[in-house]
């Protein structure tokens, strides 16, 4: 079986998912994926074309309707923090918060 995922696109996931993984985790974490996505490849490759859906494919959704919406005092009244009419969130991104 050709390999699916080497160690460097493994540390590549790993760093995207803020994961730490050590020399002695790569080996048995490089199996599991490999079999996963073995296992994922299989049933891509299985012929649905004569398999006939018995559920919808749009889900039905309730019509839209206009309705009120709240007033700004409303929106803000339950914000941890405002200022000048906006709601303040915790900055993630470095700098003052925003």
């Amino acid at each position: 079986m050709a390999t699916i995922i080497d160690n460097k696109t493994l540390q590549h996931v790993a760093a995207l998912a803020r994961l730490e993984i050590t020399p002695e985790e790569e080996g048995p974490l490089l199996g599991d994926l490999e079999r996963i996505l073995g296992h994922v490849a299989q049933l891509s490759s299985v012929d649905t074309s004569a398999i006939v859906s018995r559920r919808p494919v749009m889900t039905e959704l309730r019509p839209d309707e206009p309705s009120e919406g709240l007033t700004r005092a409303q929106g803000l009244g339950d914000a941890p923090a405002t200022r000048d009419g906006f709601v303040v969130v915790r900055n993630v991104m470095g700098g003052e918060d925003a």
